[in-house]
């Protein structure tokens, strides 16, 4: 294993190198510095795991390298819109009277007639089907059928 000084001072060499590949392979000064930056921290956090006989230099660029890779790999999703005219139209706006929407549904279930009431909740909320809520409610799998015919018109009626 090489010692952090060791380390310090084969980083303080390599360091001019590191800034030209960098530059060479990203074509953009402004990204060197952050690929410089996040090699010196990758090595540092792995340099236990070398031994006295690595060649840390290649190392070194080895790491600068996969980080410019997986960088590149995530940007090429991107898509430059500095103005933001593409997002603008992307853009969903958000529903600020959902929770408002909710609380009526919620009050609205609240005031069906029972029988109603729980035949929708059977069916759709907990998914079961028209025959088992039948047997649950003991009545005809027609009887079901009205009564949450009736219940999502009432709703319908309540909530618009």
């Amino acid at each position: 294993m090489i010692s952090d000084r060791e380390f310090i001072d084969i980083w303080t060499e390599a360091q001019p190198g590191l800034r030209s590949y960098a530059l060479w392979l990203s074509r953009n000064p402004v990204l060197v510095d952050d690929l410089v930056q996040q090699t010196a921290l990758q090595a540092w956090e792995s340099r236990r795991q070398l031994r006295s006989d690595s060649n840390v230099r290649s190392w070194l660029f080895v790491i600068l390298r996969n980080y410019h890779y997986a960088l590149f790999r995530r940007r090429k999703f991107e898509v430059e819109d500095p103005e933001g005219s593409l997002s603008d139209r992307v853009a969903v706006a958000p529903n600020h009277h959902a929770e408002q929407d909710l609380a009526d549904v919620r009050l609205a279930l609240q005031e069906l007639p029972t029988e109603q009431r729980q035949a929708l909740s059977y069916v759709a909320l907990s998914g079961r089907s028209y025959a088992e809520t039948a047997r649950l409610c003991s009545c005809k799998e027609g009887t079901i059928k009205s009564r949450i015919a009736r219940a999502r018109q009432r709703l319908l009626e309540t909530v618009n």
